[in-house]
């Protein structure tokens, strides 16, 4: 099995990005050959991976760049366009992007037997308002656009030679610090924030989300399952949801992450976070002295508008895993428990007190 491994190399396109880095080093850790894809590599090589500095949105550099890359085995896409938040990805830009690559690979590389595209459940619309629960495989993409579906269908149409699978996996959850739209480093600077000011950990968003069912996605545990997927003939040109399992109300998460930080946890505010921590940079930067903390602005620590987005639904959004589990992925995670684990590592890097 090792020795099969090493004959796999694979392309991960985003791979200095949250997902991308994350599936570069499951990969590595199990002796594939990585080379990642990004516009701004690393100019040393921190990272499990041998890089390529490649504009996936300019079709010659692709073919310039990706041409030699005869023996690829596996892509792996988890790429794509950056957008401020609050704005609606741009389709063609990430379509293009796919379909660059792809042609510039697929003829190149005899060799490759699968592509993997990193998704989301905003395919369902889940973010529009409710839908039929649990949200499986099966239920109908959302009636707005949506590059996922320009992607998909892309790779259904070339998947000739090779097979394809998608991921779609739900609010991303890791210890890289490097994503600011993130919702455990958002969490863990807010609480910190409250506590320096005596403040009790108020819920930002409505009554209604308070007790709203929600979900989460650990991204180390997203890289297993891609593995997985790409590796599995059960997965073949196949779309499996991603989810850590339960499905926690933020009224059941809140005491939880008020008790990590030693504060009361108080219902909800309906404030728009980025306004309700406006005034505290002073606070933060009292914070970071006392406790020798990594010397990042406020505003530029979290993405706070993120917020607006993270604590808005006021209805469940349950994924169904059971197709997964059906065809052979069990684990899961649990998600306070990952919150504390988060926690801890946070603090033990100086990001928070």
């Amino acid at each position: 099995m090792a020795q099969e491994s090493l004959t796999r190399h694979a392309l991960v396109a985003g791979a200095t990005g949250l997902v991308g880095k994350r599936i570069a080093e499951h990969l590595c850790a199990n002796r594939w050959r990585v080379t990642g894809l990004s516009r701004n590599p690393p100019r040393a090589r921190p990272g499990p991976c041998a890089y390529l500095a490649v504009d996936l949105a300019d079709s010659r550099d692709c073919r310039e760049k990706l041409a030699g890359l005869t023996d690829v085995t596996h892509v792996f896409y988890a790429a794509r366009y950056d957008h401020p938040e609050g704005e609606r990805e741009s389709v063609g830009i990430n379509a293009r992007m796919l379909e660059n690559l792809l042609d510039a690979v697929d003829g190149a590389a005899p060799a490759l037997t699968h592509v993997h595209l990193v998704h989301g459940t905003k395919y369902y619309g889940h973010m529009l308002g409710p839908r039929e629960l649990p949200l499986t495989e099966d239920t109908p993409r959302a009636n707005v656009p949506n590059f996922y579906f320009v992607q998909e269908d892309l790779v259904r149409a070339r998947a000739k030679t090779w097979s394809y699978s998608t991921s779609r996996p739900h609010t991303f959850c890791d210890a890289s610090i490097e994503e600011p739209r993130s919702a455990p480093l958002l969490l863990a600077v807010y609480a910190s924030l409250m506590r320096a000011v005596g403040r009790p950990l108020a819920f930002p968003g409505s009554e209604k989300a308070f007790h709203a069912r929600t979900q989460f996605t650990y991204v180390p545990l997203l890289a297993r399952a891609v593995h997985w997927m790409a590796t599995e003939p059960r997965c073949a040109n196949q779309s499996y949801n991603v989810v850590n399992g339960d499905h926690p109300r933020w009224s059941e998460l809140w005491p939880v992450l008020a008790g990590y930080f030693g504060i009361e946890p108080a219902g909800p505010a309906r404030v728009r976070l980025a306004d309700y921590v406006a005034d505290l940079e002073p606070a933060w930067q009292a914070l970071t002295r006392e406790h020798g903390l990594a010397a990042v602005p406020l505003a530029q620590r979290v993405l706070w508008p993120y917020a607006d987005y993270l604590f808005a639904p006021e209805w469940d959004i349950i994924s169904s895993a059971s197709k997964a589990r059906r065809d052979g992925f069990v684990d899961r995670i649990d998600t306070p428990g990952m919150f504390v684990e988060l926690f801890d590592i946070f603090r033990s890097e100086k990001i928070i007190p």
